[in-house]
């Protein structure tokens, strides 16, 4: 028999591979005469929490006719620099809310309460066994949201 070590990285392994293989892609859309276009992202990358791999994309007229209220009130949960510091740390680890204060991302747990709270609504940021992560399925989204903001 393995090392427990041995059996738990093991474990990890798997783990990761069966939540990459359940990262969303999205449909193929090609062009044809009803097609006024494709916006689309995508990544490919690897980070201190694990690779990930993510592509995305939707017509320009399914973007335009849809309602935009969910998505703009995920977007605005960006919005705040604190949310922004505990997001980029949260992309190397995985933190408690004790972690984040002790890292002085925040001044105080009812301060990173109120903040993971409202990352969390917007489904950035989960918590599982007290150890708040961003699920995988949002690690590529976030990074072409800070992307897209830069000056173009």
């Amino acid at each position: 028999m393995q090392p427990l070590e041995a059996r738990l990285t093991a474990i990890e392994a798997r783990i990761d591979a069966l939540e990459q293989a359940s990262l969303p892609h999205s449909p193929e859309f090609h062009a044809d005469s009803n097609h006024d276009g494709t916006v689309s992202f995508a990544g490919d990358i690897t980070l201190p929490t694990g690779t990930y791999t993510f592509a995305w994309a939707r017509p320009t007229a399914w973007i335009t006719d849809q309602p935009w209220d969910a998505a703009i009130a995920r977007i605005a949960a960006l919005a705040h620099p604190v949310r922004g510091a505990i997001l980029r740390h949260l992309l190397a680890t995985p933190a408690s809310v004790t972690e984040l204060v002790e890292s002085d991302l925040v001044s105080s747990t009812g301060t990173a309460y109120h903040h993971l709270k409202e990352l969390q609504a917007a489904g950035w940021v989960h918590k599982q066994d007290g150890v708040f992560k961003i699920p995988p399925a949002r690690i590529v989204p976030l990074m072409a949201m800070v992307i897209a903001g830069e000056d173009h």
